[in-house]
């Protein structure tokens, strides 16, 4: 923004410079005009407007200006001693110079350039239009407002005004050129030369006719100094030449003194000279300019030419017409195995690593006769790379004449992609259980491998080539699929989705074979895409479903009956659990029954009774339990099957609840010859949990234990918080028995799950009781585990979480560190 300003400033600044420039020039010039003349014999001041106005290019503040030149020059003609109203008009008619001129030369372009003779016609065509302009308006006014001459006030003006402009517009022009090469002695020398000669040819009492003496230097300076230089030196020879001929010095103002000359001729003299050293000195500057980048561009074209040759992935090499090497670039030079410095100037036959260096001489010798084929190929053994295939285009140079001087060899190594494409062509054949086809955007078959003949029973030769080969399909599959799509039938059935910008397509297709037969093929079908992702064709990846098809069919109908047969099963299974529960409860409450009356018999209720019936009481009693167990382990496994388990969580204390299942347990192990072991934290161990459900698990896991150890064993139990996760608290039910065989560890959780080993030893048990355990401890958030080895006993794990302790419950704390247990050993 700021650097915008700069610029926007710079500019005014530079016109008010320009119009004082224009002022002064133009006051000077009326004051300097010839004695009895009725214009100045020069206008520089008409240069000055333009050369700025050219300097700026097409800019819209042109407009302001132009009007400040009138203004400019107007005062100045004013101030030079014309009348106001003839000064106006003298005002007027140099705007309009300027304006013309300007308006020429910036028309079609934004900012003009002297770099071509079209660009030195343009300048002159417009100086000369701007100085008529001039002249036409000047002449009407001294012939109306002064009462001069208008035929020869128009010819002076025009010629004084002409010359200004090509003096002084250069510079405007040049203003942006830059110098051909750096300051230096010569510019010193033909500054001096110019100075020297033009004012010695201008200096007072000087009649010799040589006004031509400053052209030859202006030339040096055109040939050799640039543009701005020129047009800054014309400039000083025409203020120099102006000058001192006004003064009376120079040919022209002697020849007015002798000759008896008017002034306005002497004028025309001066501008004459003035024009014929501007328009020199310019066509010279820019031949010279145009020589100068016509060299520097070819010298550029060269060097990229170079470049393009040296970083060309092809070898290039050029031969004369006698075989001999003349230019190669450095791809040819590496193949070759040499630099480009030795090899130029020997016979290609010499330095070409072929075998046949014989043959390669008689075709290098072909050349001026025409004989050399345009393409062949070779081997070459490169040093590094082995034997390598090279495909060479062969193009003539011809002279003027038509005759052949060169050969341009353009080489190209293609070993690479032939083994690839070998390779490639060898992965096809054997793919012969896998159709690959290749089609153009038209649907042209340009690829059908001998998979493809396998899977779709059609020969290549019938295929390839054509493109109305959709009749391979199933018709009516393919007029089902065109409706689906809405597209007419045909090779857009199958390209839709990938023409579309889809990704690639697999869908199933009835092939029609050769001979007659119906094949199910699954075919994917993408899309071939150049580097710059344009479609370029179609591939066609298919291979023969039909039997696994078949199979899936075969599969489906099986699946569909295997879950029917679930479903049946299911239903069943749920009508034996209902049955199941049907009858746990019908049996219960008899069962409850006889529990009771065997209980009344042995307190007595039917009077005394002798061992021998208090002994069958006892086993009528033992056994209508172990019965209601059964009983209440097939209700509560019906509730769990079918996700009734409903549990009564609430805060209780663990140690109570096995406490109170292991007293339930031991009206058994009163029987047995055992030994109890029992641990139990005397702190409370609270849980959330159901202390009912909690006290079945326990009773389960006892029950088990001494079910499976035999009379002469042991049975613990352990409860206390588990060291490792004190947030939770564990449960160790360990017994001295038959022990568990390892592969029946995971399966000892099952319903109705009995080991074999226990089988063996024809144990009673429903196989539920394991089940309902892991049933409740998962219920409460905890886990169960097993560990056991035949006939080294086993042990059950339960792990339960510990709910967050209660701030001002009064009862003890539950952290980990109180850890007092209560030891029972009872030998019995």
């Amino acid at each position: 923004m700021t650097r915008r300003i700069l610029t926007r400033w710079n500019w005014w600044v530079w016109a008010l410079l320009s119009l004082v420039g224009v002022f002064v020039l133009g006051a000077t010039a009326v004051r300097f005009a010839p004695p009895g003349s009725t214009v100045a014999a020069w206008w520089p001041a008409a240069g000055l407007a333009v050369s700025f106005l050219l300097a700026t290019g097409r800019d819209r503040r042109a407009y302001v200006f132009v009007v400040g030149v009138l203004v400019a020059s107007g005062a100045a003609n004013y101030v030079g001693g014309r009348p106001p109203l003839v000064a106006a008009c003298f005002g007027v008619a140099n705007a309009a110079e300027a304006a013309v001129v300007h308006g020429l030369l910036t028309r079609g372009v934004r900012r003009p350039t002297l770099v071509s003779m079209e660009d030195l016609w343009r300048l002159l065509a417009a100086t000369l239009a701007g100085a008529l302009v001039f002249g036409v308006l000047a002449g009407l006014t001294v012939r109306v407002g002064l009462g001069g001459p208008f035929l020869s006030t128009m010819s002076a003006v025009t010629a004084s005004h002409a010359a200004a402009v090509l003096v002084l517009a250069p510079l405007g022009l040049a203003a942006r050129a830059r110098r051909p090469r750096p300051l230096g002695l010569e510019d010193v020398v033909q500054w001096t030369a110019v100075l020297g000669v033009t004012a010695w040819v201008f200096r007072a009492g000087q009649p010799l006719p040589l006004a031509f003496l400053p052209i030859p230097v202006l030339v040096w300076g055109a040939l050799r100094l640039g543009q701005r230089t020129v047009a800054v030196q014309l400039l000083v020879v025409g203020v120099t030449a102006v000058v001192m001929t006004s003064l009376g010095g120079g040919p022209f103002a002697s020849a007015a003194v002798t000759g008896g000359i008017r002034p306005e001729t002497v004028g025309a003299l001066t501008q004459a000279f003035l024009a014929t050293a501007a328009v020199t000195a310019l066509s010279l500057a820019v031949a010279s300019s145009q020589r100068r980048n016509a060299l520097a561009e070819l010298r550029d074209e060269v060097e990229l030419s170079g470049v393009v040759l040296d970083t060309a992935a092809s070898a290039i090499v050029v031969v004369d017409r006698d075989g001999t090497v003349v230019r190669l670039n450095a791809t040819a030079a590496r193949l070759i195995g040499d630099t480009e410095e030795a090899i130029v100037g020997r016979l290609a036959a010499d330095v070409f690593p072929v075998a046949d260096r014989e043959r390669l001489a008689a075709t290098m010798a072909g050349i001026a006769s025409g004989e050399c084929p345009l393409t062949d190929e070779q081997d070459w053994q490169v040093a590094g790379l082995g034997l390598r295939r090279m495909v060479w285009t062969n193009a003539y140079l011809t002279d003027d004449a038509g005759d052949r001087t060169h050969l341009v060899k353009t080489g190209v190594d293609v070993t690479d992609e032939r083994a690839d494409r070998t390779f490639m062509e060898a992965v096809l054949e054997a793919a012969t259980a896998t159709a690959i086809i290749g089609m153009d955007l038209d649907g042209v078959v340009t690829l059908f491998n001998r998979g493809a003949e396998n899977v779709i029973g059609w020969h290549a030769s019938d295929v390839v080539g054509r493109h109305d080969w959709p009749p391979l399909h199933d018709p009516d599959e393919v007029v089902r699929r065109a409706a689906e799509l809405g597209v007419e039938p045909g090779f857009d059935v199958l390209v839709h989705a990938v023409r579309s910008g889809g990704p690639a397509e697999t869908r199933d297709w009835t092939c029609v074979r050769r001979d007659g037969t119906r094949r199910t093929v699954s075919l994917t079908m993408s899309g071939i895409r150049d580097e710059g992702g344009h479609l370029t064709g179609y591939l066609a990846v298919a291979e023969d479903v039909t039997r696994r098809r078949q199979a899936e069919v075969a599969l489906t109908v099986a699946l569909d009956r295997e879950r029917q047969a679930v479903e049946e099963l299911t239903a069943l299974d749920r009508t034996k659990s209902d049955f199941v529960s049907a009858v746990s409860h019908e049996l219960r409450t008899p069962l409850a029954s006889v529990l009771g009356y065997a209980e009344m018999l042995e307190d007595g209720a039917a009077g005394p009774m002798t061992d021998r019936q208090l002994e069958l009481v006892s086993r009528v009693d033992r056994n209508g339990r172990r019965l209601l167990s059964l009983i209440e382990d097939l209700l509560l496994n019906s509730r769990i099957e079918a996700g009734r388990l409903q549990l009564d969580l609430r805060r209780c204390d663990l140690s109570d609840v096995v406490t109170s299942a292991w007293t339930s347990v031991n009206t058994v192990t009163a029987q047995r010859d055992l030994e109890r072991r029992v641990r139990v934290a005397q702190s409370p161990l609270w849980v959330q949990g159901d202390p009912v459900a909690l006290e079945r698990m326990v009773t389960n896991l006892l029950s088990n234990a001494v079910k499976f150890t035999p009379d002469g064993g042991w049975v613990s139990l352990d409860l206390r918080p588990d060291e490792r996760e004190p947030r939770r608290v564990r449960l160790v039910v360990a017994d001295s028995g038959m022990g568990i065989p390892a592969a029946d560890h995971e399966r000892v959780f099952a319903r109705f799950f009995r080991s074999s080993a226990a089988n063996e030893k024809a144990i009673q048990g429903s196989g539920l009781g394991l089940s309902i355990v892991r049933a409740i401890a998962e219920g409460h958030g905890g886990t169960v585990s097993v560990e056991s080895e035949p006939e080294r006993g086993a042990t059950f794990t339960v792990t339960l979480p510990r709910p967050a302790p209660e701030r001002n419950s009064g009862g003890p704390a539950l952290s980990g560190a109180s850890r007092t247990y209560r030891d029972q050993r009872d030998d019995s």
